[in-house]
C-alpha cells in the first residue's frame, strides 16, 4: 500500500521569487511559488502547496479542475460576468475547468492544491481514431499500386 503523502507548507520559502505565471499580470508584481508533492501514476492527479504575493491576475480556460484550501492571506475572485468573492485563511473552494477571471491577490497567499487533469474530450478521440483510420487505408491502398 502507498505511503500518505503530506502537504507540508513549510517546504515554501517565506518570499516567493518567481514571476506569477499562471495568467496574464493585470497590475502589482505578483510572486509565485509552489511545490508539486504528490503526481499520480496516471498524470491525471497532482497536489502540492503554492503561494503569491499580491498583484491582480487574469486566468483564461484554466486547464484545471483545481480544489483550494488556503492556509494563509486573502484573495478575492471574480469569475467574467460573475460577482467578487473573497477568500481568507481557512476557506476552501474548487476552480472548475475552464474558469475565466480574475484573482486579485490582496495578502499573500498560501494554499493545499489539489488538480484533476481532464481527459481529452470524447470528439477529440473520436477524430483521432477516424482520422487514423483514413490514413491506414489511404496507406493500403498506395502500397496495393
Amino acid at each position: 500500500m502507498p505511503a500518505l503523502v503530506l502537504l507540508d507548507h513549510s517546504l515554501l520559502a517565506p518570499s516567493p521569487t518567481g514571476p506569477a505565471g499562471f495568467g496574464a499580470v493585470l497590475s502589482g508584481d505578483p510572486r509565485e511559488q509552489g511545490i508539486g508533492l504528490f503526481d499520480s501514476d496516471t498524470g491525471r492527479f497532482s497536489a502540492g502547496v503554492w503561494q503569491c504575493t499580491p498583484g491582480v491576475v487574469r486566468m483564461v480556460r484554466w486547464p484545471y479542475n483545481e480544489t483550494c484550501v488556503l492556509l494563509s492571506g486573502r484573495v478575492v475572485i471574480t469569475p467574467d460576468g460573475g460577482e467578487p468573492r473573497e477568500y481568507r485563511a481557512g476557506d476552501a473552494f474548487v476552480i472548475p475547468c475552464g474558469f475565466t477571471g480574475t484573482w486579485d491577490i490582496r495578502e499573500t497567499v498560501r494554499k493545499h492544491y489539489a488538480i484533476e487533469r481532464p481527459l481529452a474530450p470524447l470528439r477529440l478521440i473520436v477524430r483521432g481514431t477516424r482520422w487514423l483510420r483514413r490514413l491506414l487505408r489511404r496507406r493500403q491502398a498506395a502500397d496495393r499500386l
